[in-house]
């Protein structure tokens, strides 16, 4: 486990606890929005919608 640099969250990847409280936040999409390189894609079963969740850099 890891901890984010504010140390309020954990993580099991090393490479989300750097992002964590770092000048990234974990945003939900949707469809098309989801990067060819998404690896964590589900599909909600009941609407059949695919989403993901990725990190985004914080706009200053």
């Amino acid at each position: 486990m890891h901890f984010c640099k504010s140390k309020k969250h954990v993580w099991s990847s090393k490479k989300d606890a750097e992002k964590c409280c770092n000048g990234y936040e974990r945003v939900m999409v949707f469809g098309d929005d989801i990067p060819p390189n998404a690896k964590n894609v589900q599909i909600n079963s009941d609407t059949g919608i695919k989403f993901s969740r990725i990190w985004v850099k914080v706009s200053d």
